[in-house]
């Protein structure tokens, strides 16, 4: 196996950190930054492009910031695996520290901007909850909402598992009733509310709703946040004697972001174009089946072809790009090279391989040798 290496969209906050002297131990044989020193100073001052409010959140709360920057990476990671065979593919989007300033591509009304919208917004939303869970951040911990009904039940459970008895626990409505769904849960809920609220904080304060830019931004953050609040999964654990489930704590944690990748992905092929006769004035213009415009990804603008390297529209061109000729899909060479035509090469590469996320705020990845024939686009 090849020696393991950061993945070159890595943010400048962990350049910066990394060369700032904080503490890092061997992962690997690569020495990373592990539990950094989060404060205003490492974090906001190496965060180009923040509003004035934003740069505010970041030194109220530097390691929540961090969190939102790990759940922003996240989100391109996720853009490019998504989207891997579009000829637009989010390969424009590593841009290192330089990802929260306004790209190309962000700053366009197309279906493809309004895509990578959400996706940013529910990658910070997924990252700060899965932060609080991990007791990470100074300002907030696993939601507990326990009353003292819970409590009692749960020094009941305590009882059976440290003596073995067979104690019998009552079910919650017989003896308490209306907590039949909060007595159940575990000792570490993700806070989906708090990163929900960070998120909209963080990236709803740079957008104004009286252009449609504006609106169009501030509905796909709320789409991206949904998507992460309405995937939340439930996970349970059986306790009793001799494995029996004699009592069960339940929590919730936030879905696997692969998860949220892939609902954002149906919206984006089902976006629906707004027509508006002012720009503007922000106001959405729907056909009348299209009425449930707050489930639905949104954009004004629609997309060019992608096929030709075009800096103001974002596009990287499709020459080079690997296609596939049997293919029934977006990769297909046919549409892939824009009727070029394609070549046939013996093609050797190294390539990222099985990466993890590590908080905080750093992707570790393994480095793959492959060697294949493949059709290249002309």
């Amino acid at each position: 196996m090849a020696a393991p290496r950061i993945c070159s969209q890595v943010s400048l906050l962990i350049i910066s950190l990394t060369y700032s002297g904080v503490a890092s131990n061997e992962i690997l044989g690569l020495k990373m930054p592990v539990e950094p020193i989060l404060t205003a100073n490492t974090v906001c001052l190496t965060l180009p492009g923040l509003s004035r409010r934003q740069l505010g959140l970041c030194v109220r709360g530097p390691d929540v910031t961090a969190a939102a920057v790990q759940g922003i990476q996240i989100a391109i990671h996720e853009c490019q695996r998504q989207l891997w065979d579009q000829r637009w593919n989010c390969s424009t989007l590593e841009t290192g520290g330089e990802i929260l300033q306004d790209t190309v591509i962000l700053s366009r009304g197309f279906r493809e901007s309004a895509f990578m919208i959400s996706l940013l917004a529910a990658g910070v939303t997924h990252s700060v909850a899965t932060a609080c869970s991990l007791g990470k951040l100074k300002g907030c911990g696993c939601s507990q909402k326990r009353s003292e009904d819970e409590q009692g039940l749960r020094f009941k459970l305590h009882q059976l598992r440290v003596q073995g008895l067979p104690v019998s626990i009552p079910q919650p409505e017989e003896h308490f009733p209306g907590i039949q769904d909060s007595w159940e849960r575990g000792d570490c809920n993700h806070d989906i509310e708090f990163g929900e609220k960070f998120a909209r904080d963080f990236l709803d304060t740079r957008e104004t709703s009286r252009d449609i830019h504006g609106r169009m931004r501030l509905h796909n953050n709320k789409l991206g946040r949904q998507a992460v609040i309405d995937n939340m999964k439930r996970k349970c654990k059986c306790h009793g004697t001799s494995g029996s489930c004699q009592f069960k704590t339940c929590w919730h944690v936030t879905p696997d972001f692969r998860r949220v990748g892939a609902v954002l992905k149906e919206r984006f092929q089902n976006a629906v174009l707004i027509k508006t006769h002012n720009k503007n004035t922000g106001q959405f213009s729907l056909k009348p089946s299209r009425r449930r415009i707050y489930k639905d990804m949104v954009y004004f603008e629609k997309s060019p072809d992608f096929c030709e390297r075009d800096l103001g529209t974002d596009s990287p061109g499709t020459r080079g790009r690997v296609c596939n000729k049997t293919s029934q899909g977006m990769d297909n060479c046919d549409s892939l090279c824009c009727g070029r035509g394609h070549n046939i090469l013996k093609q050797s590469r190294s390539e990222r391989c099985r990466c993890h996320f590590h908080w905080c705020c750093y992707v570790l990845c393994d480095e793959c040798k492959v060697s294949e024939w493949v059709n290249v686009c002309k």
